[in-house]
This record gives structure tokens, sequence and C-alpha cells, in this order.
């Protein structure tokens, strides 16, 4: 089980998978700390309630991402594009505002169609996806990368059972993301480098 991205205003990173429950007199194999890329790391906390969702069927929720752009176009593009161009402003300004207007169409969307429930992880989780996202590319570094390489030097990458990694993460996780990184151009720890970020767009 690798990290999760940090939730801001807190000092631990956001919403982990709940422990498997304890079963007795089982021992479970030896297992090693999972590599993930950050878009699966957010679709796990993102789609996490999906053990326990009658609605969720356990397939990949992402497989018709390709069919449903193209509704998404027949529905948006064309209207969206006669207002834009009607607009008296240079060609590159146009572009722009397409595609300002449609992700925050799409991000409508998506907080619409969510159970109230669960709207605020989402959108928690997209802050903290878009926060960390800026602050990789403005200094050309990988958090979550990061993090299970400093983990796994620090703590191995071999472990009992669950319980063992989730201790070894929950040990290590709090000092990581609030400790100063020479590898950031602000010099501040991750945690405040992703606050600095989020009030800068104001998702904080």
């Amino acid at each position: 089980m690798a990290a999760t991205s940090p939730k801001k205003k807190e000092t631990k990173p956001a919403v982990k998978k709940p422990a498997p429950e304890k079963k007795a007199a089982v021992k479970k194999p030896v297992k090693k700390v999972e590599e993930k890329s950050v878009a699966e790391e957010v679709m796990e906390q993102v789609h996490e309630h999906e053990e326990h969702c009658e609605c969720c069927s356990g397939d990949d929720s992402s497989e018709k991402n390709g069919p449903r752009s193209y509704v998404l176009r027949d529905v948006w593009y064309e209207s969206l594009s006669e207002v834009i161009e009607k607009e008296d402003m240079p060609e590159k300004n146009k572009r722009e505002m397409l595609f300002l207007t449609l992700s925050n169409a799409m991000l409508d969307l998506v907080m619409d169609i969510i159970p109230a429930d669960y709207a605020k992880v989402v959108a928690d989780n997209i802050d903290d996806f878009l926060a960390i996202t800026v602050v990789n590319k403005e200094n050309n570094i990988d958090l979550l990368a990061k993090f299970k390489e400093d983990f796994v030097k620090e703590k191995g990458d071999t472990f009992e059972d669950e319980e063992q990694l989730q201790a070894a993460l929950e040990e290590f996780e709090d000092k990581w993301w609030n400790t100063k990184r020479k590898d950031l151009k602000s010099k501040k720890s991750p945690n405040e480098a992703l606050e600095e970020a989020a009030k800068r767009y104001g998702i904080d």
C-alpha cells in the first residue's frame, strides 16, 4: 500500500482506505509496498466508497471515457464555440476561454452527479490533486514518488501484514509532509508548499 496525497489544513495526507478486518489465527504473507502512479492514488481515494456502494459495479470506471468525451463534444462544443467566437479577443484568448469554460462545466457535472455524502470528499481530493500537480510542475518533482522513495529507504519495503505497513506509514508520513525540503524552491515543507499553491488559486 502506497502513501496517499496530503490533506490540506491537517498534518496528515488525505483519506486512506481503512485497514482490512483482522482475521483470527491467520498469518498473512509478507507484503511489499506497491508502486502506484499519481493518477492511481487519486482514483483510489475518489472511489474508495466503491467497496460498500451498491451502485458501483466494480468495473473500470474510466473504460468508457473515450466515448463519453464524444458525447460531451456533441452536447457542449458547438454551442460554446459559437458563443466564444462572437467575443472580440485574440484567437489565443478564445482557446483559453473555451478550455476554461469546458473545464468548469466538467467539474460542475461531476459535483452535480455525485451523491451528496461523497461530494465533499471528491472535491477535497480534486483540490489536493491539483495542488500537488502545481507544486510538482513548479519544482520539477514528483512528491508522491519522493515520499515512496524516502519511505522505503527508512522503513524498508517488506511487512508482515497490512497492519504493520499501516503503522509504519502513519509513523513516517506526518514527519515527512511537514519537514522542509531542499528540492522545493521555497525550501518549505511539502504541506506548506501545497497550502501556498491552494491559496494562490483559491482552492484552499
